[in-house]
């Protein structure tokens, strides 16, 4: 990380950005470009380790892509705020958090690791409501992506009247 003074080791605020946030952008190694794309997900922490877990369609290019190439890179942020400056543009910066990892993806076939990875991901966007049991009918038409990340940095830059 080139700028040091911005990157966060704490793993409580590490997390706190995680459950805050609501989309991760998955990039994706493509044909002849990468492959970024926007996505809600849920996740697990165990110890450092943490996993991701996406829900879509069984098929497509994002199924299509982690089958030939596994190898991920995510990234997520959250509390954006305008720092304004002063007479130029020079002076005028942004806050922000922002996390960047690296990993493997894989697509979940297991119907009970589907069920338990749509709960998480439910837990996480509608934080306390409770759901029916999940059809096996719908598990099987689920397609669900576990990325495991291998590492993970975090940096910030605060807003001056946070500080």
């Amino acid at each position: 990380m080139r700028r040091k003074k911005r990157q966060v080791t704490d793993r409580k605020s590490i997390q706190n950005l995680v459950e805050e946030a609501q989309v991760v952008r998955i990039a994706l190694n493509g044909e002849d470009y990468p492959y970024v794309v926007p996505v809600n997900y849920g996740y697990e922490w165990e110890n450092d380790q943490l996993t991701l877990f996406v829900h879509g369609a069984t098929e497509g290019k994002k199924v299509s892509m982690i089958k030939n190439d596994p190898r991920v890179a995510v990234e997520l942020e959250g509390n954006h705020k305008l720092v304004e400056g002063t007479m130029n543009a020079a002076t005028y910066s942004y806050a922000y958090q922002s996390l960047i990892g690296f990993g493997k993806a894989e697509i979940v076939e297991d119907l009970e690791e589907k069920r338990k990875a749509l709960h998480v991901l439910m837990d996480h966007a509608a934080k306390g409501a409770a759901f029916d049991e999940i059809p096996e009918s719908m598990l099987k038409r689920t397609g669900i992506i576990k990325i495991v990340l291998d590492s993970y940095t975090m940096k910030e830059n605060v807003h001056p009247d946070e500080k």
